[in-house]
């Protein structure tokens, strides 16, 4: 649901013909801080047909996106990144 909201917010733009993003970090700063926003809204309010009309719009991936997805997917590239920190990681325990 953020990376259509992020999406129509500006805070990236894909070009259509190479299938890259470009990050717009000024308009991400504020598409991540009014997202957030308006999430923790609907649910401290206990919003449920908000909650439902977001899901129904944006909670799936379109077409594009998974062919996006798809090409770093064959690539090998990682989609999620974990970082792992911890004493033991470090050797410290």
């Amino acid at each position: 649901m953020r990376f259509y909201y992020f999406q129509e917010s500006g805070a990236f733009e894909r070009d259509s013909a190479t299938g890259t993003y470009r990050v717009n970090f000024e308009k991400m700063k504020e598409a991540m801080l009014s997202s957030s926003e308006q999430i923790l809204k609907i649910q401290g309010d206990g919003d449920y047909a908000t909650a439902k009309k977001l899901i129904e719009e944006q909670g799936f991936i379109r077409e594009e996106l998974q062919k996006d997805l798809d090409r770093i997917g064959e690539a090998g590239i990682p989609r999620d990144i974990v970082f792992e920190q911890a004493a033991e990681v470090w050797g410290l325990k």
